[in-house]
């Protein structure tokens, strides 16, 4: 079974299991590392809630599989999602997204205009 280890200065993890789509994720993850991580001081999330967030909009576990990956129970989990969007005052998963989307946006922008 090959291991994956996802890593960054503000979170990491490791999975057990890859199948052709994780692997894509995988590499666009690590391309977004620095967006990611300026996402997550923006909101002032923790370290957990940053892996969370990753597996949600970037695996797009569920709360299930979430807690299998890191070894805590659903409730946590939903504990965790819920901080999370407390944090940014928002409501539902789609928010999160469009959010993080956007983020991405604004950030590969201004990373074009920077390189020029």
């Amino acid at each position: 079974m090959e291991r994956i280890r996802l890593h960054s200065s503000h979170f990491e993890f490791i999975f057990s299991h890859r199948s052709d789509l994780e692997g894509l994720n995988d590499v666009l993850i690590s391309r977004m590392e620095a967006v990611i991580e300026e996402f997550s001081e923006d909101y002032q999330l923790t370290q957990r809630e940053s892996e969370i967030l990753i597996m949600i909009a970037g695996y797009g576990f569920s709360n299930h599989e979430i807690s299998e990956h890191c070894r805590i129970s659903e409730k946590t989990v939903k504990n965790h999602v819920s901080n999370i969007m407390n944090k940014m005052g928002i409501r539902s998963i789609r928010k999160l997204l469009s959010l993080l989307f956007n983020h991405v946006i604004m950030y590969s922008a201004h990373s074009n205009e920077d390189s020029r």
